[in-house]
């Protein structure tokens, strides 16, 4: 089945994702379309934060660790900070 594209700026877009992606104009034009289908229905289905966080994230957490409040010195080394604060 072919897909007619009149529109030159769709032409050109398709053209350009294909050249970053190392891809087809037809590999680039079917994953952007999944892409945002899934985009779209996660939108209409999305879970709240919390529940994220309860399903998928605090499972991986080891347990020794859960509840436990990093020090100032453990969040500036996460941001990247030095021991001077710098």
């Amino acid at each position: 089945m072919g897909l007619n594209l009149k529109n030159e700026e769709v032409v050109n877009l398709a053209n350009e994702v294909a050249l970053l992606a190392h891809e087809t104009k037809t590999e680039a034009v079917r994953r952007s379309l999944a892409e945002r289908r899934e985009r779209l229905l996660g939108a209409s289905r999305r879970q709240p934060l919390s529940q994220f966080l309860e399903q998928q994230v605090w499972p991986l957490v080891p347990a020794d660790v859960l509840g436990t409040t990093l020090t100032r010195e453990e969040e500036d080394l996460i941001l990247g900070y030095g021991p001077d604060g710098f």
